[in-house]
């Protein structure tokens, strides 16, 4: 959550904003208003976070109605379903899904990575290319 946190305090300024949607698809990992808050507290978490149903269907027991945002993306050409928490998409402030990341792409400088640095990461760059639009 520190590299989405710190990516919303770098950019909020210039119009970007991260929003966090947490499910319980994947896995028991939470989505009730008890889960979320508890979160925020634990991480000191300061973007926006909102309870879904149903973003993918996890287990192919189907069928299921996705929530409004994952109805969108999943019509949207460039898109990747989540296959897991973490998975992050990038939209335009004309409405466009303009890049995705999957869990694995740290937003920001990883701290795992000694290589990496947050002005040459994928997400950074690509935040700060719509940001110049």
């Amino acid at each position: 959550m520190a590299g989405l946190q710190v990516l919303e305090e770098t950019f909020a300024n210039q119009g970007f904003h991260v929003l966090g949607f947490y499910s319980d698809d994947f896995g028991n990992q939470g989505g009730t208003e008890e889960q979320i808050e508890g979160c925020t507290g634990q991480y000191a978490v300061t973007f926006d976070q909102f309870a879904t149903d149903h973003v993918i269907d996890t287990d192919g027991a189907g069928p299921i109605v996705p929530q409004p945002v994952w109805e969108w993306l999943s019509q949207q050409q460039l898109y990747s379903s989540p296959d897991w928490n973490f998975h992050k998409y990038l939209i335009s402030r004309t409405g466009e899904l303009v890049a995705y990341f999957p869990r694995s792409v740290y937003p920001g400088d990883d701290p795992a990575n000694p290589n990496d640095s947050f002005d040459t990461n994928a997400v950074v760059v690509a935040i700060q290319a719509e940001i110049a639009k």
